[in-house]
């Protein structure tokens, strides 16, 4: 199935009026803030072996496990969490694509990805393109149940996001005009995966 590139790109993915601006500086300014705290933390919890007790997430389920260069501590999800996201996400099927919609009536791409990951948890951004750098990327060969697929139109910015279901599907809230569902892996412009 072909996926025009631009589903996304100019809509839900980039929320302001601004076609090529993600977000406002201040919330450009709260990412950076955050992106330093995670750095301090991770810092703090390299020396001393042990995270301080803000660290420590309030979901017994996600574990830090190894630190990025930007910083940022990447989190492996239980089997549990990412069973709870996906099933989250299948409760959805059946609903509209909406543009900017966040639910529970109506989704768009990322939308959807960080209800269902909320439900579990797991506290997501609110674009693609965030969203996938929210973990570490893998190969599309690599992918994993649960981990996010993302496509890009060749220029690196993630214009949609859907949830690996394993072996060859996924679930997305895929375009206007169209519902929330299970399908084949669409790999036109297919970027790859992002494990959380």
């Amino acid at each position: 199935m072909y996926l025009p590139p631009h589903h996304e790109q100019m809509r839900a993915c980039r929320p302001t009026t601004d076609p090529g601006q993600q977000a406002d500086t201040a919330q450009a300014r709260r990412r950076g803030s955050r992106a330093f705290l995670a750095a301090a933390l991770a810092a703090v919890t390299l020396a001393t072996g042990t995270a301080p007790a803000l660290a420590h997430s309030h979901s017994t389920t996600q574990t830090p496990t190894a630190e990025t260069a930007s910083g940022r501590i990447h989190q492996s999800l239980s089997s549990s969490t990412i069973e709870k996201a996906i099933s989250v996400a299948q409760a959805q099927e059946g609903k509209p694509y909406a543009w900017g919609g966040t639910g529970p009536g109506s989704f768009d791409c990322s939308g959807l990805v960080q209800y269902a990951f909320r439900e579990a948890g797991v506290s997501l951004p609110r674009v693609a393109h965030d969203q996938v750098n929210s973990g570490t990327r893998v190969s599309y060969s690599n992918a994993e149940r649960g981990d996010l697929l993302y496509w890009t139109n060749g220029g690196g910015y993630a214009y949609h996001v859907a949830i690996y279901l394993g072996d060859g599907h996924m679930i997305d809230a895929p375009s206007s005009g169209r519902n929330i569902a299970e399908r084949a892996v669409t790999r036109y412009n297919l970027a790859g995966g992002v494990r959380l």
